[in-house]
């Protein structure tokens, strides 16, 4: 596994270059636990950018991670067991409104997309995110 910090350099990363918050938060948590995703599942995160489809509803960092807990932890069959992701989820989803105030992306981007604070803004966000779904994933301490 790499280093935590690996995962949220490379969230970021991605962020810069123009993934969004979901697509970002996806492709660092990844990164983080050696998990190749591939393509179908890079496109899937797309369209939970901007609080799904930029109805500034549920946070696309906050989703991104659930896919990659799932992408990590998931099951691939229904007799399978759900207990660890779903542990995993319920954690990050905690820690995620306590650290960061809200799952709503309106109430965390401030319902401002076109600004340069914007992306500082989510940008962060997609970092802290990252740095929370590997900590769930892995099962240490936030």
């Amino acid at each position: 596994m790499r280093r935590i910090e690996e995962g949220q350099a490379y969230a970021l990363d991605c962020f810069t270059k123009g993934c969004n918050c979901a697509e970002s938060v996806l492709r660092g948590t990844c990164h983080a636990q050696y998990l190749d995703i591939p393509d179908a599942c890079l496109r899937m995160a797309t369209p939970f950018g901007g609080g799904i489809g930029r109805s500034e509803d549920v946070c696309g960092a906050l989703t991104g991670g659930v896919m990659a807990i799932g992408a990590c932890l998931g099951r691939t069959s229904p007799d399978g067991d759900k207990r660890r992701s779903y542990d995993a989820a319920n954690r990050f989803f905690k820690d995620f409104v306590q650290t960061l105030g809200s799952s709503r992306c309106g109430i965390l981007n401030k319902g401002d997309f076109g600004s340069p604070e914007h992306r500082a803004r989510c940008g962060g966000f997609a970092q802290e995110a990252t740095r929370l779904a590997i900590l769930a994933i892995r099962n240490d301490t936030a």
